[in-house]
Parts: structure tokens; C-alpha cells; sequence
């Protein structure tokens, strides 16, 4: 592993890893901090590209918001892994505020069921806990149940 010593080394690297996907500051510094001789370096690097806009926090938190709810994942746990790749909580609400999240969770459920409508108690306390543990909270998954006993009647 090449250790990186100049500033434009460190900057072509950084742009490499943006070129394949948005990145969150806290991403590139954990992903480039045993790869560089100076980590003032690094921490100046990930600034300048902040300040030229090709690295943005929001623009992250964003595209994985977008992509992990595309995926079948409620907000506590798109949340959660935002907090823990560095995003401000704050993003996470102002995407959160136009999402109808039971109808995600109806998708996930439906997804989950693969056309067999859960037939007994045990079932259906199943397919809450996938929901639960896929990061819905406890009112979206009984309107997610109740959506689905809607399109069955």
C-alpha cells in the first residue's frame, strides 16, 4: 500500500473515491487515514473539496437516504447508519419529512411474503419483527398490516 505524502496525491485519491459514489467527510477520513503520512494533510483535503462543492455530507446522506429506503429499510435504521457515517442528524430530517413510510413498509412486507398472505399469529408477529429489524417503527408496521388487509378484503 502506497503511503500518500502530497496534497494532490491525496486529492486525486479522495476524487477517485467520489468518482464511484458520494462519500460522507467522516468515509474518506476513516478510508484514507492509515493511507497518508500527515493527517492535518488529509483533513485539509477533504476542507478545499467541501469548499469547491465536490465533497458534500448532505449529497451523502441524500443518496444513501434515497437508496437504503429504495431497499426496503425503515428510518430508524437509515438514521442510525447515517449517524454512524458521520451525517448530521439534522439531514436525516429534513429528508425524512416527505416520506410516507408505511407504504415502504407495505413494499417490504409484500416483498417479504412473496404472495402468501400470513395465515396465522405466529406469521404475522414474524413479519412485524422483519419490519422492526429492518428499522420501521411500530405505528408504520400496523399501518403497513392495515394497507395490506385493505387490498385482501
Amino acid at each position: 500500500m502506497k503511503i500518500l505524502d502530497e496534497p494532490k496525491a491525496i486529492r486525486l485519491k479522495i476524487m477517485d473515491f467520489l468518482s464511484r459514489r458520494e462519500h460522507s467527510s467522516k468515509e474518506i477520513y476513516q478510508k484514507l487515514s492509515r493511507r497518508v503520512e500527515s493527517k492535518e494533510m488529509l483533513l485539509q483535503s477533504i476542507e478545499d473539496l467541501k469548499r469547491d462543492g465536490l465533497l458534500s455530507d448532505e449529497r451523502f446522506a441524500e443518496s444513501y437516504f434515497q437508496s437504503r429506503k429504495r431497499r426496503g429499510f425503515g428510518p430508524l435504521k437509515i438514521k442510525n447508519e447515517l449517524i454512524q457515517r458521520g451525517v448530521k442528524e439534522s439531514f436525516f430530517y429534513s429528508l425524512n419529512e416527505e416520506t410516507d413510510w408505511p407504504v415502504f413498509a407495505l413494499d417490504a412486507l409484500k416483498k417479504k411474503m412473496n404472495g402468501k398472505y400470513p395465515e396465522g399469529t405466529k406469521e404475522i408477529l414474524k413479519l412485524k419483527s422483519f419490519l422492526n429489524y429492518r428499522g420501521f417503527e411500530f405505528h408504520h408496521i400496523d399501518e403497513a398490516f392495515l394497507l395490506l388487509n385493505k387490498e385482501n378484503l
